[in-house]
């Protein structure tokens, strides 16, 4: 009787272990398509990469003017006010990292400056105070990214006491269907009251995720803004002379839009990262094609020689080698143009870092998203789970036997450094607490002994 209970209790805990393994961190995640990692030392690369998490987590996160909440603050040359922007990237980064309680404050925080629309005011200062009548609108990026995270959120802890994060997300995604996408036409405006065809930007465009969006709402038409965010990049490269770079806002038909700028600058940068993202998860030769476009034209430039800006033609105009331009070409390369450039990238971006309190809340930003990207450590939480992982499958047959328990043991020992299947490592971290160790071998041994 008490051999049964035991038995009952470890299939629960086991359970229990696999759900967990969805959120856990870090994910060793094989991309569906494409590089799935570039790191040499892959746990060496988690650890620094938690490092940074911690130190992004001390400079950005503050509840001073979160009226009770937790926000994210930008730099001093802009008097550490927040954006919508930068909350949606906090919301990602709490999911990904793990951390529900940063998470339900953040997104408290968010709800207090949600508009007449439903989404979230784009500007608010240092004290709470919405900067200006404009303040008011919304983001589409920023908007996009929260609701991602909402949906993420949902997969990844179900609910909390204080949200229901499925709920909280088909809400969200009806209003930015709404409001942030032309009628008519499916391209996305930049904000909840302006844009369409006359003005959009090629930055906001995040394909892998209108894909997520149109499966958890049933609303296919996502598909179709996905297919017209392709068709103006298209329409780009009738003007870019096969540089594959793209301008930081224009027209639907790929042209200048009046009053706006026309080069690859800080805006565009974020193309090639969320564009990439979707030939990872889902395999779309657009996206490839597009990414590798980029590679080309970074390829001989080199990595150490990236500047912070160019025209769509591949001139010159920037001065500077900052975090922003080297993460984003960084995680262009996930698409797997060239094996060695995307490492010498991935190298180049853990070094180059931006430091002190001036200009440092951008690219710090977009280099922590593709360092957990080319890590391996940026699945598709929709789909991600751990049903595919099981805990003391070492070497990945599907079932856990002598041969896992003997992996394992040798492992502890360091008779070997590895293991033989790229999940090895989660599959042998049975407790998941990011190490293996004699623990593991403890909870392996009365697994296969039960």
């Amino acid at each position: 009787m008490k051999k049964s209970r035991f038995c009952i209790i470890w299939v629960i805990l086991l359970l229990l272990i696999i759900r967990l393994s969805i959120s856990a961190f870090p994910y060793d995640n094989s991309y569906p398509y494409g590089f799935s990692s570039l790191a040499i030392d892959q746990a060496a690369d988690n650890n620094f990469l938690l490092q940074e998490w911690e130190e992004w987590k001390r400079t950005r996160i503050t509840e001073n003017g979160a009226r009770g909440f937790k926000r994210v603050q930008r730099s001093a040359e802009d008097n550490y006010d927040t954006v919508s922007e930068g909350m949606a990237y906090g919301l990602l980064f709490s999911v990904y990292f793990n951390e529900q309680e940063l998470f339900d404050d953040l997104y408290s925080y968010v709800k207090l400056y949600l508009n007449n629309n439903g989404l979230m005011s784009w500007h608010i200062d240092a004290n709470g105070n919405v900067v200006g009548t404009g303040g008011y609108g919304s983001a589409t990026d920023a908007d996009e990214d929260i609701a991602l995270a909402l949906i993420f959120a949902h997969k990844v802890w179900g609910s909390s006491p204080k949200f229901n994060y499925e709920e909280e997300a088909r809400t969200f995604l009806t209003n930015l269907y709404n409001h942030c996408v032309e009628p008519g036409t499916y391209v996305l405006k930049p904000g909840d009251s302006w844009g369409g065809s006359n003005v959009t930007n090629p930055s906001y465009f995040a394909p892998a995720w209108y894909k997520i969006f149109a499966d958890f709402s049933g609303n296919s038409d996502w598909l179709k803004v996905a297919d017209k965010c392709y068709e103006i990049i298209e329409k780009v490269k009738n003007h870019n002379g096969g540089t594959g770079l793209v301008p930081d806002w224009c027209t639907a038909e790929g042209r200048q839009a009046q009053g706006q700028g026309y080069d690859f600058t800080y805006d565009a940068i974020r193309y090639p990262w969320r564009t990439a993202i979707d030939y990872s998860w889902f395999g779309d030769e657009r996206a490839r094609n597009n990414c590798n476009l980029i590679n080309a034209f970074f390829k001989n430039i080199g990595a150490g020689n990236i500047v912070d800006g160019y025209s769509i033609t591949g001139n010159v105009i920037g001065s500077y080698h900052n975090a922003a331009f080297v993460s984003m070409v960084a995680a262009s390369s996930m698409t797997g143009y060239d094996l060695d450039f995307a490492r010498e990238l991935y190298a180049e971006n853990k070094k180059v870092k931006d430091s002190g309190d001036f200009y440092s809340y951008y690219g710090n930003c977009l280099r922590l998203f593709a360092l957990l990207y080319t890590t391996g450590n940026f699945p598709n939480l929709y789909s991600y789970g751990g049903d595919d992982i099981i805990p003391g499958d070492i070497d990945g047959n599907g079932t856990v036997n002598s041969i896992d328990y003997v992996l394992l043991r040798r492992y502890i020992l360091g008779i070997i450094s590895d293991f033989p299947t790229y999940k090895g490592f989660q599959a042998a971290d049975l407790n998941r607490d990011t190490l293996v160790n004699s623990l593991d071998y403890s909870l392996l041994r009365r697994t296969l002994t039960q």
